[in-house]
């Protein structure tokens, strides 16, 4: 007879369970699992800790409260906000005075690099959302109301 597990030639296999599945293995082998006669005879204790070795530790739940957003006073505050014209140039300066790179830069304001760069070639002119953002991080005005 073989060893489920290593394979080798024995005269005496033992019945253990491995990760759930029973097995026929060596003596060698049988360290690996629980004996079965033993895993039957176990009492069932619940607990809401993992009591061995081989499970997977249970961490606890936390829900997070979620995060206020910034809102308008009135609907029509938002469409009375426009970006400044030089806001690339404005951008660019900024980013460079705090020795950033434009991933660096993107990565701490959640947003792409790609759109950093658009943004910084003028060729992309950042919603009031992300101008915001940029504005907090930068610590210029890139916003104003008309």
């Amino acid at each position: 007879m073989e060893c489920e597990l290593c394979g080798k030639k024995a005269d005496h296999l033992k019945k253990v369970k491995i990760d759930g599945a029973v097995m026929a293995v060596c003596s060698n082998c049988e360290k690996f699992g629980t004996p079965i006669e033993n895993y039957r005879n176990k009492p069932v204790v619940r607990s809401a800790t993992p009591t061995t070795s081989t499970s997977i530790p249970v961490q606890p739940l936390f829900i997070a409260k979620p995060k206020p957003t910034r809102k308008f006073k009135k609907e029509t505050d938002i469409d009375e906000l426009e970006i400044v014209p030089d806001f690339a140039a404005l951008i660019r300066e900024s980013r460079e005075k705090t020795g950033l790179t434009q991933d660096e830069f993107a990565a701490k304001i959640k947003e792409k690099r790609t759109s950093i760069a658009a943004i910084e070639r003028g060729s992309l002119k950042p919603d009031i959302k992300t101008a915001r953002k940029i504005e907090l991080f930068l610590k210029i005005k890139i916003v104003e109301k008309f």
